[in-house]
């Protein structure tokens, strides 16, 4: 086996596990609210490969939190399957148009955490000139389709090519980032302005 070999087989072992660390903290951090929802994705920049979470139903996994490196699944942005004895996720579809519309980013992260849920149910973009940060525009709310389809990718995609975050119509939202690290520092930011967001309109419609 030549370097190159050696170093790809020891790439993917790192991305792998990098995958299995942010389905596991979709888990402690709260935003997988049955413990089996929601899904992360990194993306090899140099060679293009996207390694996406496993599906639950498939994984040797009771929840999130016991995710592991080995049962990730890897693609690309043309949905080709590398590991073709591994299950990803009903929403691969998704991480994969994403990262084809947004070259720039390396990580995804999909919740369905409760702020944000909050507007995903009404179908509601975030107003971020509620949030008290001197911030205008919204968190846009990407269009209704059903889960696990080519509509709610190319739906959510579309949301999230001027933002590195958005809510998905009626079922939860997604953010993007360099770094899986990034993305779910956003994540957090997008809760905390779904929530001000939330009681700055209830707060108006009382006066």
């Amino acid at each position: 086996m030549d370097n190159y070999n050696i170093y790809q087989d020891y790439d993917q072992i790192l991305f792998k596990n990098e995958v299995a660390r942010g389905t596991r903290q979709l888990n402690i951090m709260g935003y997988s609210p049955s413990g089996e929802s929601g899904d992360t994705s990194v993306r090899d920049l140099k060679t293009g490969l996207i390694y996406v979470s496993g599906s639950p139903s498939w994984c040797f996994q009771k929840n999130l939190q016991d995710a592991r490196g080995w049962e990730r699944f890897i693609t690309n942005t043309d949905e080709e399957v590398f590991v073709p004895w591994s299950e990803p996720t009903c929403e691969w579809y998704m991480h994969v148009a994403i990262y084809r519309k947004r070259p720039d980013i390396g990580a995804i992260v999909h919740t369905h955490s409760e702020w944000a849920s909050v507007f995903a149910i009404c179908r509601m973009d975030v107003p971020l000139d509620l949030i008290g940060e001197g911030l205008t525009g919204v968190i846009p709310c990407a269009a209704y389709a059903d889960a696990g389809t080519h509509d709610v990718a190319e739906n959510t995609a579309d949301a999230l090519l001027h933002s590195d975050c958005c809510i998905m119509g009626n079922h939860g939202a997604v953010c993007v980032g360099r770094t899986l690290d990034e993305a779910f520092a956003k994540v957090a930011w997008m809760e905390q302005a779904a929530q001000k967001a939330y009681y700055a309109l209830l707060t108006r419609k009382m006066r």
